[in-house]
C-alpha cells in the first residue's frame, strides 16, 4: 500500500542503467478513480511525461523504480488518465464516527500498487497527536459515507 501524497517528489530510478529519470509528480487516475500512473517532473526530453502504474517495479517513500526510460510516456490530452479524481476532494474533509464524534481530517489516500484502487484514507488529528500517537487509517470497505461537508466512518479505525 502506498500513500499518494508521500509518493510525490520521490526520485524515479531506471534499473537498467541506474540513472535518475526525474521525480514523481501528481497521481493520474483512470475512469473509475483508481490510480493509473504518475506524472514525472524533470524527465528528459520535451513535454510532460508520465509512468503507467503497471510499468513501476517498486514504489515506496524513498524511490520509484522502473526498468528503463522507455517506461516514460508522453502525456497528452488523448491519454485516458486524468489529473484529478473524486478522492482529491476528500483531502481536508472532517471525518466523524457513526455516533458523531470527531475523528480527524483526511490527510492522504492510500492505494494498492497492484490494482491502483484507493483502499484507505489516512486521518490527521493535529501535529502533536500525529507525532505522539500516529495517524489513524480507515479502510473504505468498512463502511464510509461521503457527504458534502463531512465523511462518516462506520467501521473500525486502525
Amino acid at each position: 500500500m502506498v500513500r499518494i501524497i508521500e509518493a510525490r517528489g520521490v526520485p524515479v530510478i531506471c534499473l537498467k542503467n541506474d540513472a535518475r529519470a526525474g521525480y514523481l509528480g501528481d497521481a493520474l487516475y483512470d475512469s473509475k478513480d483508481n490510480v493509473g500512473g504518475f506524472l514525472v517532473d524533470g524527465a528528459p526530453g520535451f513535454g510532460k511525461k508520465f509512468i503507467r502504474l503497471e510499468d513501476i517495479l517498486k514504489l515506496d517513500k524513498t524511490a520509484c523504480v522502473i526498468y528503463d526510460e522507455k517506461a516514460l510516456n508522453r502525456y497528452a490530452h488523448n491519454v485516458h488518465l486524468k489529473k484529478s479524481s473524486f478522492y482529491d476532494n476528500v483531502i481536508g474533509k472532517n471525518v466523524l464516527s457513526g455516533d458523531g464524534q470527531a475523528m480527524g481530517v483526511v490527510s492522504d489516500c492510500i492505494f494498492d500498487m497492484e490494482s491502483g484502487t484507493i483502499e484507505e484514507i489516512e486521518l490527521s488529528r493535529g501535529f502533536m497527536e500525529d507525532i505522539v500517537e500516529g495517524r489513524n487509517v480507515i479502510n473504505l470497505k468498512d463502511g464510509v459515507e461521503f457527504g458534502e461537508e463531512f465523511i462518516i466512518a462506520r467501521g473500525n479505525i486502525q
